[in-house]
């Protein structure tokens, strides 16, 4: 009798550790399929040049090539398009220190301008809303190295972001970027502190297929004839490369040389041609 009572007792107790484990991990299999955080909203992380809440993971490298032809709309035979003019290229690297911070340096054609940037993701986006928004906070700065005749420090400029991201229905991702940019170097009469508010999408059509468009609009006072800049194009995502082809109306890959040296129109049929290569490396 006390061994059937003893053997009852051991079996129920089985039973109740079984049936505990079986809640808590349909508990944490509910959980995981519910709440999901969107650090990855966008693909990359630029748009075409505007920064972007994305992103890389810890120990992430990210190698990026950005590069924009002439007009392609001024002399369109002689210079085909554009693409027989000088190009401006960046090339770029952005390492994860950690999930939520990374750090970067690039340089460009146009006047050797080597630039350091960094990115701190301070809120992120919840699938249960919990989280609503993504919100990163971005800053760099920028030296021009081409031999100009003026002091280092009048060859200095910078830019500071807030990126607020949000991702509707899984297909739409939107962003608004307040912006300043600030140049030391002012004799030549331009305006030394730029406001903006970047605002860019992306539309996504399949898995690998996305439109993105991403605009500059200037408020305030700005740098004589210059234009607010706008770029549309398509991201192609083929596993560890995502590659950007994109008409813009503007040759710089900095946003505040965007925001201060646009002289094209978009809308007036000023634009070029150009693409990003994004190559992700785990190290």
């Amino acid at each position: 009798m006390k061994f059937w009572k003893s053997t009852s007792i051991c079996f129920l107790l089985i039973l109740l550790l079984l049936l505990i484990g079986s809640v808590h991990a349909q508990m944490k299999r509910e959980l995981y399929k519910k709440v999901k955080i969107y650090d990855t909203t966008f693909w990359t992380s630029t748009l075409y040049a505007q920064s972007t809440t994305n992103n890389l993971e810890a120990h992430n490298l990210n190698v990026t090539i950005m590069h924009s032809f002439g007009l392609a709309t001024s002399n369109i035979i002689q210079d085909f398009f554009g693409l027989d003019n000088p190009p401006n290229v960046r090339l770029g690297f952005d390492y994860g220190i950690t999930n939520r911070w990374e750090a970067g340096i690039g340089r460009s054609t146009f006047s050797d301008i080597v630039d350091l940037r960094s990115k701190y993701a301070i809120l992120q986006q919840k699938s249960d809303d919990s989280m609503p928004i993504s919100f990163t906070l971005k800053g760099d700065v920028a030296v021009v190295t081409q031999e100009n005749q003026k002091p280092l420090r009048n060859d200095l400029s910078s830019l500071v972001s807030a990126i607020f991201s949000r991702r509707l229905n899984g297909i739409f991702d939107f962003q608004v970027s307040p912006m300043i940019a600030h140049f030391n170097d002012v004799r030549s009469g331009n305006i030394k502190n730029i406001f903006s508010i970047g605002l860019g999408s992306q539309i996504h059509l399949s898995k690998r297929f996305s439109l993105v468009a991403e605009y500059y609009p200037v408020f305030g006072n700005r740098n004589r004839g210059t234009k607010n800049s706008f770029a549309i194009g398509l991201d192609i995502q083929t596993g560890g490369h995502v590659f950007q082809l994109f008409f813009t109306s503007s040759y710089w890959h900095l946003e505040q040389y965007i925001l201060a040296q646009n002289t094209d129109q978009f809308w007036s049929g000023d634009f070029r041609f150009g693409f990003n290569i994004n190559r992700l490396f785990d190290l």
